[in-house]
Order: C-alpha cells, then sequence, then structure tokens
C-alpha cells in the first residue's frame, strides 16, 4: 500500500462520520452500544473459507495443508492489520490475485519466455500477484516487489512460506519520491521493466499526484513494456472523496485516462497508448466513496516510444 489509513477507530476517536455497521477505510466493525452514535469496536470476524484461486496458490506454491489454509490466512491477517490497518487487509481484499484475472495475463506469461523479461509489482502489498507468476513458471529472479511498507512485504514471506526459497527482490520506496529515493530508484531505472502491475494505486490521489507518480512510473518501463492494473474509475471522470481522511480523488474514464498519460509522455519524452475498460466489477455502491457514476477501470498501458 501506498496510502495513509484513516482513523482506526481507537478508543477515544471521533466516529461521529462513520458510516454503520462497518468503517470502509479499515474494515472494522463498530456497534452502536448507546444509540448516540458513539461507535463501539468489535473484533473483526474472520474469514471461513477462502477462494478457489487464493487457495489453489496457498495449496501447490506455499503447500500449506488443505485443512489448515483459512486458519492460516486469518492468523497473518490479524498479524497484518496490527501493523498496517489498511482496508485492503482488514476487508480480505488481498485475496483477489487482480493480475490472474487482468486480460493480459496469458501474453504476460508469453513475455517471459524470453529469460531477460523483469516484472515490476508496484504497491505489491504482500506479492501475492507475484507469487503467482512463480506458481505460473515465471522464475522468481525476473520479479521484483516494491511497496512502501516493508512490514506487508515481510507478512508475505510468512504467508506464502517462501522466505528461503524465492529469489525475488522485495524493496521499499516511495514511487513520489522517485529519484529522490536515491540507490534503490537509480537501480530500478536503470533495469527497466517490461511488464509493471499496478492495481487500485492511481485512484487513491488527486490528479496532479496522479501525474507525479505516473512520470515517475513511467521512467522504470522499457520501450514496448506494458502497465496493467485496475482501479475506480467513473462514467463522469473528475474529484470525489477519497480513502484518505478529509482528501480528494480523481477518477477516470478511458479517455481522461490516455489524457493524463499523454501529459507524461510529454514531461519524459515517451508515448503511450491506453486502454481500459469500465464495469461494474467490485463496485460497492453502498461504499461512501462511490456513486451511481462508480465503475472498474481495468487498463492496459503501452509504451509506443
Amino acid at each position: 500500500m501506498l496510502s495513509q489509513p484513516r482513523n482506526s477507530g481507537q478508543p477515544g476517536a471521533d466516529l461521529q462520520d462513520f458510516q454503520p455497521p462497518w468503517d470502509y477505510y479499515t474494515g472494522t466493525l463498530y456497534e452502536d452500544k448507546v444509540g448516540k452514535g458513539q461507535w463501539i469496536r468489535l473484533p473483526q470476524e474472520d474469514y471461513t473459507e477462502i477462494n478457489e484461486p487464493f487457495r489453489h496458490l496457498l495449496e501447490t506454491y506455499s503447500k500449506v495443508p488443505s485443512d489448515e489454509v483459512v486458519r492460516h490466512v486469518n492468523k497473518i491477517r490479524e498479524q497484518a492489520f496490527a501493523t498496517n490497518p489498511y482496508p485492503c487487509i482488514g476487508l480480505y481484499r488481498f485475496l483477489n490475485l487482480t493480475l490472474l484475472t487482468h486480460p493480459s495475463y496469458p501474453s504476460i506469461l508469453e513475455r517471459f519466455q524470453s529469460p531477460d523479461a523483469t516484472y515490476l509489482d508496484l504497491a505489491c502489498c504482500f506479492g501475492q500477484d507475484l507469487r503467482q507468476l512463480v506458481k505460473d513458471g515465471v522464475p522468481s529472479h525476473q520479479l521484483i516487489g516494491l511497496d512502501i511498507e516493508k512490514p506487508l512485504m515481510e507478512h508475505g514471506y510468512d504467508l506464502f512460506r517462501d522466505r528461503a526459497t524465492i529469489e525475488s527482490r522485495f524493496v521499499v520506496a516511495d514511487v513520489f519520491k522517485g529519484a529522490a529515493e536515491g540507490t534503490v530508484w537509480a537501480e530500478l531505472q536503470q533495469q527497466g521493466f517490461d511488464v509493471i502491475h499496478c492495481s487500485a494505486f492511481f485512484h487513491l490521489f488527486p490528479l496532479k499526484g496522479q501525474i507525479s507518480a505516473a512520470t515517475n512510473i513511467a521512467r522504470l518501463v522499457k520501450k514496448g513494456g506494458i502497465i496493467v492494473g485496475r482501479q475506480m474509475g467513473s462514467l463522469k471522470p473528475g474529484n470525489g472523496p477519497a480513502i484518505a481522511e478529509g482528501g480528494s480523488s480523481f477518477r477516470h474514464d478511458v479517455q481522461t485516462f490516455q489524457e493524463m498519460w499523454d501529459q507524461v509522455g510529454q514531461a519524459t519524452d515517451t508515448r503511450w497508448r491506453a486502454e481500459g475498460t469500465l464495469d461494474m466489477v467490485g463496485v460497492d455502491l453502498n461504499s461512501p466513496v462511490e456513486t451511481v457514476d462508480s465503475r472498474r477501470l481495468l487498463f492496459t498501458i503501452t509504451r509506443l516510444e
């Protein structure tokens, strides 16, 4: 994750603006004990079953026994939420293997028939999509995970039980700082990447911030390389509420997303083609940050020059 969580509901926190019975921002359940909007934090409910693709990954790649999968996931989720109370942890969103279901996934696997192909998982969380690539035959030394939160990547080793075997690098860096990060970013830029996975990231920020981050990311992509992912978009692109408390974010449609990458191209002397679709997959109209115009934007961005 690359954004700061909202107030986590610790005792004494102002919960007046929360939407009962759960807090979207942390995935925490609340109960109105006194009937006056004073919401009391409840223990988070554990999952009782894990979706088949993620279960299969844990059973085949991590060799977690079938009868231990649910307990193992709940344990890691509890530990991770204690250090990083983000929605993707509290709401079990890390169980969604978003790269696996992307239309470009078969062609991504084809790219890695070349021993020189490289992959960067941006805002990788536990590195779950990276592990799926390894499970599907991609040599792990060709893959790098990046996140601003080192504890999440450490929890990833525990979730997938591969600390001693995986050859992927996991690096801590701030996308907004880019070159100012020093050696770690310089090494990434020198290496360059054929595929960058970037899901649920740009939509967290205002347009100016998105352009700033995208400009830094663009300098990591090889000519002919792609950036793939999904994020929240809108039938009516524009500013809306952000997950970060008191903030705003810009939601794109395909046209405005292309326009953003046109600006990035001008800033980096590159040229890009942004393709995508808008659909209702994963859209929660009951969320305080969504509207009737909210859609999932599934995208592939190709560096042309």
